[in-house]
């Protein structure tokens, strides 16, 4: 379970007020459903809305509000009564599964308040909601004992006055450990070429289009109530980097018959997994993984991530790509990891990026020893560096815009595909390492020892080289000393 801060818009509803059972609630929105049927200021009507009086909490419960939202109070039936719910901040909870769920939700609600210091309103006048969703199954038109699945969201309200962000992932309704089997999948599988401009939200779907033209009339597909998309990644890892996607299905392994023409079988290992459901439409599916990569792997030390693979899963809850109520669950494959000391417990959220970050901003660190450390999403704006050994490590996708390195001894070291930003002036509104930030000043190496440097299949275009020791040096073989001497003769007899 999850719970999320969100704010919510003022709300209007017709209702009819039943005592707290579920007969008296049942009997009240079928009521409800008959004054309405058919009229035009019904609003959002794959909901069933049942408002609990906060205040009653103190004593018990003993009534409920039962109803719909509408668009406006005019010309509704006289045996209905309205009720205008301000605009607020809520937290929302998300219940889904069986009937036992329901007051192991409102109980993990009650202790996440506590944990949180954050106080709900139960004053006078103050109401809670359950939103229950009426497809695929109307929970109103079974029996609460008949009852064996649920699927609604718990509104509680925040009081007012108090220091609560809403949450940077609202569509991310939960987040679980699970621990699962390997899988054999088979389907159409496509290299994305994001690197080269490719977007994976028109090809991926393009890729499902092929999977379910190729698979019509494969037996297995009429069986199977669920599809992944596999994404496979090449090392290192990182956004915007070029991957392979799989759209499929899973087979029994002792499934013998061929695979069908132009499809490709492939294993999902069995592993523990991070489990993240996401509701909304496809568009948005970017969420799912600012969730996963952005916030929870920086802030956590139990888990490393194995960025090798992750899946997307789809079964009955999705409804349609361009749905708020299609629900996916992404796969990403985690183990188990020496628990690491957080070196502060203050946080900064990087919005740019999209982390969340230990605090470090103007610490002192003196007389420390990093070998072997990794950094990860390390923001080192204005950071001074000195005395720093750096023997044998590996850097990659550092951007080194406007540093000034002095005194370094760089023996043995590599540059490879350094890149000048393609772009004819420096923009610097942006934060430095982010989309859309360039910095095309040139590169300065002054009273430096480059001697016996190799600079290997290198655009040198504009490079100014003056002042300079060039015994030796030579282009394509040629000892530069002999090209300067053979231009200035030349110049002399031109003169």
């Amino acid at each position: 379970m999850r719970v999320r801060i969100v704010d919510m818009p003022e709300m209007k509803a017709a209702v009819i007020r039943s005592e707290m059972n579920g007969k008296s609630t049942r009997d009240a929105w079928h009521r409800n459903r008959e004054l309405l049927e058919g009229h035009s200021a019904v609003k959002n009507k794959d909901y069933g809305l049942v408002f609990i009086p906060e205040w009653q909490w103190a004593t018990g419960v003993r009534e409920l509000w039962t109803g719909v939202e509408v668009s406006g109070f005019e010309g509704l039936p006289a045996d209905l009564e309205t009720i205008t719910i301000p605009a607020r901040t809520y937290a929302k909870l998300t219940v889904r599964g069986d009937i036992g769920g329901l007051d192991e939700a409102y109980g993990f609600l009650s202790q996440w308040f506590e944990r949180e210091g954050i106080e709900r309103d139960v004053s006078e006048g103050s109401f809670g909601f359950e939103a229950n969703r009426l497809k695929p199954v109307n929970p109103f038109d079974i029996p609460r004992s008949e009852i064996k699945f649920v699927d609604y969201d718990i509104y509680a309200p925040i009081k007012s006055g108090q220091a609560v962000e809403a949450d940077r992932f609202p569509r991310i309704e939960s987040f679980e450990m699970k621990a699962l089997p390997a899988r054999r999948v088979v389907g159409i599988e496509r290299f994305v070429r994001q690197q080269e401009g490719e977007n994976p939200q028109t090809v991926i779907p393009a890729i499902w289009e092929e999977f379910h033209r190729l698979s019509n009339g494969w037996k297995d597909i009429r069986a199977c109530g669920e599809s992944y998309g596999l994404f496979t990644y090449e090392p290192p890892f990182g956004a915007g980097q070029n991957f392979l996607y799989l759209a499929c299905v899973e087979a029994a392994e002792d499934d013998h018959a061929p695979v069908p023409e132009g499809m490709t079988e492939r294993f999902i290992p069995a592993n523990e997994f991070a489990v993240v459901a996401y509701r909304g439409p496809l568009s948005c599916i970017h969420e799912a993984w600012g969730f996963f990569h952005g916030s929870w792997r920086s802030q956590q030390s139990e888990f490393e991530v194995v960025d090798a693979f992750e899946y997307e899963r789809y079964d009955a809850r999705f409804i349609g790509p361009d749905s708020e109520e299609s629900v996916i669950e992404l796969h990403f494959p985690v183990v188990r990891a020496e628990r690491a000391a957080p070196l502060t417990d203050k946080r900064v959220f990087d919005e740019k990026g999209g982390f969340e970050l230990q605090d470090l901003r103007n610490a002192k660190v003196h007389m420390a020893c990093f070998k072997g450390a990794e950094f990860h999403g390390v923001d080192m704006r204005d950071a001074s560096l000195v005395h720093v050994n750096f023997v044998n490590s590996a850097w990659e996708h550092i951007y080194f815009s406007n540093v000034h390195i002095r005194h370094t001894q760089l023996g043995g070291t590599v540059f490879e595909h350094i890149a000048r930003p393609q772009a004819d002036v420096s923009r610097f509104e942006e934060e430095a390492g982010t989309d859309g930030w360039v910095n095309v000043e040139p590169v300065v190496f002054r009273d430096s020892d480059l001697s016996r440097a190799v600079f290997d299949n290198c655009e040198l275009n504009g490079v100014d080289i003056r002042g300079c020791r060039l015994e030796g040096m030579t282009i394509d073989g040629i000892p530069v000393t002999e090209l300067l001497a053979g231009y200035r003769a030349a110049k002399k007899s031109e003169s």
